[in-house]
């Protein structure tokens, strides 16, 4: 079982895309098909056909799918994992890789972003959890949050917790985790995701 799993399983347990129609977000986004016909290329979802006599259609699996849930939109790597947990007033999508995972998080109104994180750290042990405050640049905004240093049984893991402010009061988080390398440097699965979210997601506005 892979560490990041294992970790996850302590708290899981227990304006162009919001033009479009939207989909069920509780199922895995469908993934994009690249059609190349004379050259010109076309996007289209699995299951759905091009039929144009006369041409020459050519196909293959796009790189990237995207999540939208009507408040949130991005782009991820299409070898990543889907997941999607619903309890009274929790809803939770996980994007899972090889070492690196995306969590998005919507909780009722009345529970805080502090009260969250804490919560996630508790559940680690707070002696194995150092915390920090963190922030990131994404879609134009700047998100600010915290990070989760975890040292549990020898095996290091980071968390970042970014919120989402939104009118309606609800708390959104979305998160990051990366399994650093033995050098305590990103791994190279969090850059790439991180870059293909950076230059994608989008906010209801």
């Amino acid at each position: 079982m892979k560490f990041s799993v294992l970790l996850l399983s302590l708290f899981l347990v227990g304006n162009l895309y919001f033009a479009q129609a939207q989909s069920d977000a509780t199922k895995e986004p469908k993934a994009g098909l690249i059609v190349t016909i004379n050259g010109k290329k076309h996007t289209i979802s699995e299951g759905e056909t091009i039929k144009q006599n006369g041409t020459t259609v050519s196909v293959k699996i796009a790189d990237s799918r995207t999540f939208n849930n009507g408040t949130i939109s991005f782009s991820y790597p299409s070898n990543l994992g889907f997941e999607y947990e619903e309890d009274f007033g929790y809803k939770n999508w996980m994007f899972d890789g090889n070492n690196f995972v995306i969590m998005f998080f919507e909780i009722m109104q009345g529970s805080s972003f502090d009260s969250f994180v804490n919560e996630i750290a508790g559940r680690y042990g707070r002696e194995n959890c150092k915390i920090e405050k963190t922030s990131m640049s994404l879609g134009g905004r700047e998100l600010y949050g915290k990070r989760i240093n975890v040292n549990l049984m020898g095996e290091k893991l980071t968390q970042d917790f970014l919120e989402i402010p939104m009118k309606d009061g609800k708390t959104r988080i979305l998160a990051f985790q990366d399994s650093p390398n033995e050098y305590g440097n990103s791994s190279d699965e969090a850059k790439k995701t991180i870059k293909m979210v950076r230059e994608t997601i989008t906010y209801k506005k």
